[in-house]
C-alpha cells in the first residue's frame, strides 16, 4: 500500500563523490606527469566513441586538478598518450611559452 506523509522540510541535495579504480589510475598518472614531466599511455583505445570518452575523462580530471594536458592518439596502435603540465609552467615542445604563441595571428589565405 502507498504511504504518503506531509513533511516540514526538504532534504539538502548531497552528492557523495565516488572515484572508480580507473579514474584513480588516471588521476595518479596526471599528478605524476605534472610532477616529473613523464608521458603516459593508455593501451587499447580505438578510434571513435572509446577514444572520445577516454580523452574526455583525462581532460576532465586534469581540469579538476588545475593542470593542462597534452593528448595524442595513435589509432594504428590503439594507444592514447598524454602528458600533464602545471598551468603556470606550460611551454610548447619548442620551449616557447604557450601564452606567447596564443596571440600570434597567421594569414591562412594563399597569395598568388
Amino acid at each position: 500500500m502507498l504511504n504518503i506523509n506531509k513533511v516540514d522540510s526538504f532534504p539538502e541535495i548531497t552528492r557523495n563523490g565516488r572515484v572508480s579504480a580507473e579514474l584513480k589510475i588516471i588521476i595518479d598518472a596526471l599528478l605524476d606527469s605534472a610532477k616529473t614531466g613523464d608521458k603516459f599511455c593508455i593501451d587499447g583505445v580505438v578510434k571513435g566513441k572509446q577514444y572520445n570518452s577516454m580523452q574526455q575523462r583525462v581532460r576532465a580530471q586534469a581540469k579538476k586538478l588545475n593542470l593542462d594536458v597534452l593528448i595524442r592518439h595513435d589509432s594504428s596502435e590503439a594507444k592514447l598518450y598524454f602528458k600533464a603540465m602545471n598551468k603556470a609552467a606550460r611551454t610548447s615542445e619548442s620551449g616557447v611559452k604557450v601564452s606567447d604563441v596564443a596571440n600570434v595571428k597567421t594569414n591562412s589565405k594563399a597569395t598568388k
